[in-house]
């Protein structure tokens, strides 16, 4: 299974991910690159920039389930 489809099953399965996570679960090293790619192709990807406990922000994506643009979820 690719990268893309691992991140993409993630996403519509209901969950987020962050580069350490994405990195930890799926060996995916470049996460905000896959998920330019999912955009690319027209996927709906939500970002949100979260504080990390050492009060670093990084990214977390999820799918955007929003009614308008993806009616599916």
């Amino acid at each position: 299974m690719t990268q893309i489809t691992q991140i993409m099953n993630h996403l519509l399965a209901g969950g987020s991910l962050t580069p350490l996570e994405s990195l930890n679960l799926y060996g995916v090293m470049a996460l905000s690159q896959r998920i330019g790619q999912l955009k690319k192709m027209g996927y709906p990807i939500k970002r949100e920039l979260i504080s990390t406990p050492s009060h670093k922000h990084v990214a977390r994506y999820s799918w955007n389930f929003d009614e308008e643009r993806f009616p599916y979820g």
